[in-house]
């Protein structure tokens, strides 16, 4: 089947690569190849000259990337994200397919000269609690990673794949809990028992602004889906460098010295807000649930603007099905 594609289930890994340093993506689906085409796109305009790979079960297009690697039996879910490691490149920065670059990757290319993986820690904790790794090591995000072909990586995406599979294994029998659907635990293990050397990048390059978050740099890559609204965000993000916060239901850059357009701005959002606070508590419920049916009042009082898709109607999140009797 598919002469020339490599088997998901247990894929056979590059043992040559080649001396460019680039961009992955994995899209496996019809859904997230569209968004890996626009995510190339917002990449290409920012950063021309890097090459860009695609990992993914789909043999369409293929002279829109410098790279494809077909693959068959994807899982359809957070697993193929692990295929990362079929991309030929020595360097290379994952991104999710929900990513958009905004500004120059340079820099990050120059720290994988010198360190073996690079990654966003997480703020907000870890997804749950490894008896073998200490609390102090943090967790990374898995929408923007960046590995070296180091002698010390070695097979560090079989190893990762395996401790993936081993945590998938136990939401059986009933048992669910999301962190062992998701990359982020089997890769916090994966990274503590290895030998690489680690470089953390600031929230300026893995910013989500589905939920509160800071910088204090240019932000170069913006992490959520709302696409159609984050060319507004980015202008406002950078319109003024230095220690700021994004709030998402206020839809406001919150800065030390606020710039006027973005002050009037968090006045209005925030009269809104407390007009539906009052709201709230004044209106009988059922002319509320009315209410929130309707997409004006959704758009004008619930502004997080860029989350389409949550746990609950994206297929990564699901369970497993029961096993066939």
């Amino acid at each position: 089947m598919n002469e020339g594609t490599i088997d998901a289930r247990a894929p056979l890994w590059p043992q040559e690569t080649k001396p460019v340093a680039g961009v992955v993506y994995v899209a496996t689906g019809q859904r997230y190849v569209k968004e890996a085409r626009e995510a190339t796109a917002a990449l290409r305009e920012t950063n021309p000259d890097v090459p860009v790979c695609l990992v993914s079960d789909d043999p369409g297009s293929p002279a829109f990337w410098d790279e494809l690697v077909l693959v068959r039996n994807p899982a359809f879910g957070f697993r193929d994200k692990l295929l990362m490691g079929l991309c030929p490149f020595e360097q290379f920065l994952y991104l999710d397919t929900d990513t958009t670059v905004i500004g120059d990757l340079s820099e990050v290319f120059e720290l994988l000269r010198r360190f073996d993986f690079i990654g966003h820690q997480l703020f907000e904790g870890h997804d749950c609690p490894l008896p073998d790794v200490p609390d102090a090591f943090p967790e990374f995000n898995g929408g923007v990673l960046g590995f070296r072909r180091s002698p010390a990586l070695g097979d560090f995406f079989a190893r990762w794949l395996a401790r993936y599979d081993a945590y998938y294994a136990l939401n059986r029998a009933g048992h669910y809990h999301y962190s062992n659907a998701s990359d982020q635990k089997s890769l916090r293990q994966t990274l503590y028992e290895s030998g690489v050397r680690i470089a953390v990048v600031g929230p300026e390059y893995n910013f989500t602004p589905h939920h509160l978050v800071f910088a204090c740099a240019q932000v170069r890559i913006l992490h959520g889906r709302g696409r159609q609204n984050l060319a507004n965000l980015q202008r406002r993000l950078n319109a003024k460098l230095g220690n700021r916060a994004y709030v998402p239901r206020l839809d406001a850059v919150i800065h030390d010295d606020m710039i006027a357009a973005e002050l009037r701005h968090l006045w209005w959002m925030s009269s809104l807000q407390l007009i539906r606070k009052a709201g709230r508590r004044m209106t009988p419920l059922m002319l509320r649930d009315w209410l929130r049916r309707s997409t004006l009042v959704r758009r004008l009082f619930l502004r997080n603007r860029f989350t389409e898709a949550t746990a609950a109607d994206d297929p990564k999140w699901h369970a497993p099905p029961p096993p066939a009797p």
